[in-house]
């Protein structure tokens, strides 16, 4: 053949009958945070106890030993998810005290807005998760003081100034406020009371604990 000659062009492979389209690449990051958003689903949709390995590889359509390549244990994979499910939550709660620094009923109407607009199994995932009424495993109580510790650390800072009070005080006080808030929460999802209604409420309560 001529070296001046046009080089004839490969013409592509058939696809074998019945053959499947070999799956897109994700980077290890990617498929990471794609797990954790089907792990998130399946808590959301079925609750914690329903997370496991092969439930995540499932519902994953991937292999387990893939699913343990990046969560080498349940433990692992419980943790990375509840903090999947919880960060968002948490960066808008920090917004909120950072917008309303002096004024802790500003600060928690700003934060209940969004909580309150939560899908209703992410806000039931997050409600179990602070409630304690998760699966019972030493992980996810682990996970439950930890939490408490990052939304107390939020919130006592503000409490502290407001009310004037020593530090152990104020975080307990602020913990007893955010109970006091998914407690509104539920009763709005049980039907209990309206969302107005339960927001009016709510305001009234912190007016009162605010007051000198």
């Amino acid at each position: 053949m001529s070296l001046l000659s046009p080089t004839p062009k490969k013409k592509p492979a058939a696809r074998k009958r019945g053959a499947e389209p070999k799956r897109a690449y994700l980077s290890r990051d990617k498929r990471r945070q794609t797990l954790l958003d089907v792990a998130s689903t399946i808590v959301e949709q079925q609750g914690w106890a329903a997370l496991t390995m092969s439930a995540l590889a499932d519902h994953g359509g991937t292999s387990r030993q893939l699913v343990y390549q990046h969560f080498p244990s349940l433990e692992k994979l419980l943790g990375d998810t509840a903090w999947h499910i919880f960060q968002g939550t948490m960066q808008d709660t920090q917004a909120s005290v950072a917008a309303h620094p002096s004024n802790l009923g500003e600060a928690a109407r700003a934060s209940e807005a969004f909580t309150l607009d939560l899908p209703p199994g992410r806000g039931d995932a997050l409600w179990q998760l602070v409630a304690g009424t998760a699966a019972s495993t030493p992980e996810l109580e682990k996970i439950r003081h930890n939490l408490r510790q990052i939304i107390v650390g939020l919130w006592a800072p503000l409490v502290r100034k407001q009310l004037g009070l020593n530090p152990a005080d104020a975080r307990a006080y602020a913990w007893m406020a955010v109970m006091s808030f998914w407690g509104m929460r539920q009763l709005i999802r049980d039907g209990e009371v309206s969302r107005s209604r339960g927001v009016r409420l709510f305001g009234e309560f912190l007016d009162r604990l605010s007051q000198p």
